[in-house]
């Protein structure tokens, strides 16, 4: 088993394609073909199937794919490590984002870190929480800002700042005078809410439960820019983080019994040393949240 079996089927598995991953790759169909029934003989087992015009990795497939990814993600640690032997910071550094802290921390450190260190590729994801651990305990991602991991112990964190939950009104809304207002007070107020995919609705949810309040969800969306839309729209109020106003011209309204906050995190593996890089961007996410809190 070679290291070129390895890139060759993951590329096949993302795809669901011979076709396009032979294009990713540049190489043949038939070469890929050949090199993938040199690795199932190998293995002693079908990695992949056929569902109707695509193809699917088998039960034995799904569970190699997993090792698969974690071994080419190790040898790329090993190969950032390496470069960073000179004194020229270099390499990838792969970092995950909660949504709703990727609009207003992120792009500042992202572009500072590009000019101290021009020949480091920078790669970031906006992802839920959950998907950000999944990634870094697959080591698909370096470095993540997010929310307190719970009872993760492969995972280690420092906390940033607290991020406290704000009702989003624009100046017709009838509460765009008040400078706070109670959960229960939002009984039968139309809101536009993140779905449950996200942390952050969930967190809405939990503490409407705990005031013994039914939200009355008008709109629901899948990203923090689209419920501030329909907020300067004239559309319902919004109850996000108090940060992802940003610039807008939109009015705060802080929201008490009970108060929704969480704190904002710096998270990283347990295994292995952190890299020269990924420290470096640590250094400039502390910065910026200092500026935050």
């Amino acid at each position: 088993m070679e290291l070129r079996h390895l890139r060759y089927f993951i590329a096949i598995a993302e795809h669901a394609s011979f076709r396009a991953a032979a294009e990713e790759l540049f190489v043949s169909q038939p070469t890929l073909s050949q090199q993938m029934k040199d690795l199932e003989k190998e293995l002693g087992c079908d990695l992949f199937e056929r569902a109707g015009r695509g193809i699917r990795l088998t039960g034995e497939g799904s569970v190699f794919f997993q090792y698969a990814r974690k071994a080419l993600n190790v040898l790329d640690e090993g190969q950032a490590a390496v470069d960073e032997f000179d004194e020229l910071l270099r390499g990838r550094l792969r970092v995950g984002v909660v949504q709703t802290v990727g609009a207003y921390l992120i792009p500042k450190v992202v572009s500072q870190f590009s000019r101290d260190f021009p020949a480091v590729e920078v790669r970031v994801a906006e992802l839920s929480a959950s998907q950000i651990e999944s990634g870094l305990h697959d080591g698909s991602l370096d470095l993540a800002v997010s929310f307190e991991p719970v009872g993760q112990r492969t995972l280690s964190y420092e906390v940033l700042f607290d991020e406290q939950f704000v009702l989003i009104v624009d100046k017709r809304h009838a509460f765009a005078n008040r400078k706070k207002v109670r959960v229960v007070d939002l009984n039968e107020t139309p809101l536009c809410l993140l779905t449950r995919d996200y942390c952050t609705r969930r967190m809405v949810d939990a503490a409407f439960l705990d005031a013994s309040v039914i939200p009355t969800v008008a709109i629901e969306m899948t990203s923090v820019e689209g419920c501030l839309g329909v907020v300067e729209s004239g559309g319902p109020a919004a109850i996000l983080p108090h940060l992802a106003l940003s610039k807008r011209k939109l009015h705060a309204v802080r929201i008490e019994r009970p108060v929704i906050k969480r704190s904002v995190c710096l998270i990283r593996r347990n295994s292995l040393g952190e890299s020269r890089a990924s420290e470096a961007f640590s250094g400039l996410v502390r910065e910026a949240a200092v500026d935050i809190s």
